[in-house]
């Protein structure tokens, strides 16, 4: 390129990789580009925006089946259609990171939520914002997929802590920020409110990913990752159903957890995204916690954060004397759910043997259908057994997650036995 490029340190460089002089006011600039670029702001940036485009229809729910005259239970159903493109989106993307950059994976996925967040804004009936929902969903199953993929690709092994801590931290910042906001846009209309959190947040992404140097370019003697490889060992296959499982039990929980403030305790829009930006305040206590755990536990931390994290579940739905005390439950629940959530992915990395990208679509594809069991287990829950149900239902999906690692063969105590001999 002509006049050189910029290295990580925002100074400009020959194709040699000499230094070359820049202006104080041109290198300050590249320096900030750099910053706004750099793997760490980029990929928080990303995964906030992922979970922008889902966690808005939590709190609005209740506004939306008014609105369009259906159920609680009908309109938790708005994934039925987007979910499942999704998943599978999810599952391309750990082919097409062998074919295209990183950097363009992920703006096609801020793309696509930005796109659809618009047209769910605009939609005229139920099944208009179904299918609206549709591009939302695709671009956070790129947007996770990628975004958890390039944490390992975009960092060395000295900053991947670091990195991988900065972008998780993505998702529960954007329930902080985005649950006031999103309250107070429903004050005046549900509608506002795809506008005011996704919209913005993928346009940023958008600006992030643009300041981002371009990816090397792939080594055409190196053939794309096969998810297949990676699920062809049971243990893979293992936390793949284990994740889908508690992906569900989550999923769910914060489908419905808006209609839980509203409807049990009728709180107002804005009470309900407040209350929801602190629960989102304990999983990011929680996110920070867990990545300061020794990563040679990671199996063990995650089972044991998911059998608690469906103990607090259910008491979140079963125990609703107050307000204050569902929410204070409730952050003992999503506190654990986070820490479950980096053990498990941690989990993901130790077992894939260099096949991040395959972790990445896992991750992705097992956060979308999770939604979706999520919320079809909760809309049928509600509708038999109303919110009491729910207890049971995500409770269990949280107890489901620990079955696959369940073996009572004498192969796989003698496989424990002889793990702990050589610990």
């Amino acid at each position: 390129m002509a006049g050189g490029a910029l290295n990580d340190d925002g100074c400009r460089v020959s194709e040699h990789g000499h230094a070359l002089p820049l202006p104080a006011d041109a290198s300050a600039a590249a320096r900030a580009r750099m910053a706004l670029g750099s793997p760490s702001v980029v990929l928080f940036l990303v995964l906030f925006a992922s979970q922008a485009g889902l966690l808005v229809l939590s709190p609005i729910l209740s506004d939306i089946a008014r609105d369009f005259d259906v159920s609680i239970s009908t309109a938790g159903q708005l994934r039925i259609l987007a979910a499942p493109l999704a998943a599978v989106v999810a599952v391309a993307v750990a082919r097409w990171l062998g074919r295209y950059q990183k950097r363009s994976l992920l703006a096609l996925g801020a793309v696509l939520l930005g796109a659809g967040s618009l047209a769910s804004a605009v939609a005229p009936s139920f099944a208009a914002l179904t299918v609206a929902q549709t591009p939302v969903w695709a671009g956070a199953a790129i947007l996770v997929s990628a975004g958890v993929s390039a944490t390992a690709s975009w960092s060395t092994p000295g900053q991947r802590s670091r990195v991988v801590a900065h972008a998780l931290a993505g998702p529960p910042a954007a329930w902080i920020v985005g649950m006031p906001l999103i309250g107070l846009a429903g004050e005046v209309s549900w509608r506002l409110t795809f506008l005011v959190l996704p919209l913005p947040a993928a346009a940023l992404a958008a600006v992030a990913l643009a300041a981002r140097r371009p990816d090397p370019p792939p080594d055409p003697r190196q053939a794309p990752p096969r998810l297949s490889a990676f699920l062809g060992r049971a243990v893979a296959r293992r936390w793949a159903l284990g994740e889908a499982l508690a992906n569900a039990a989550w999923g769910g929980t914060l489908v419905f957890s808006g209609a839980l403030l509203t409807e049990v305790h009728g709180t107002s829009s804005f009470v309900t995204g407040l209350g929801l930006a602190l629960v989102a305040v304990a999983y990011l206590v929680g996110n920070v916690w867990s990545g300061r755990r020794d990563a040679g536990q990671a199996r063990r931390a995650m089972l044991e954060t998911t059998l608690a994290a469906g103990v607090a579940v259910a008491l979140t739905w079963a125990v609703t004397p107050n307000l204050v005390t569902t929410l204070a439950i409730f952050s003992v629940a999503s506190f654990l759910a986070a820490s479950r959530t980096v053990s498990g992915t941690v989990y993901g990395f130790d077992v894939s043997r260099e096949h991040e990208a395959a972790v990445g679509a896992i991750r992705g594809a097992t956060s979308q259908i999770g939604y979706l069991i999520g919320s079809v287990v909760g809309g049928l829950a509600l509708a038999l057994g109303g919110f009491d149900a729910l207890a049971f239902a995500f409770g269990g999906l949280f107890v489901a997650a620990v079955v696959p690692y369940v073996c009572v063969r004498r192969e796989c105590r003698a496989r424990r036995t002889l793990l702990v001999a050589e610990a």
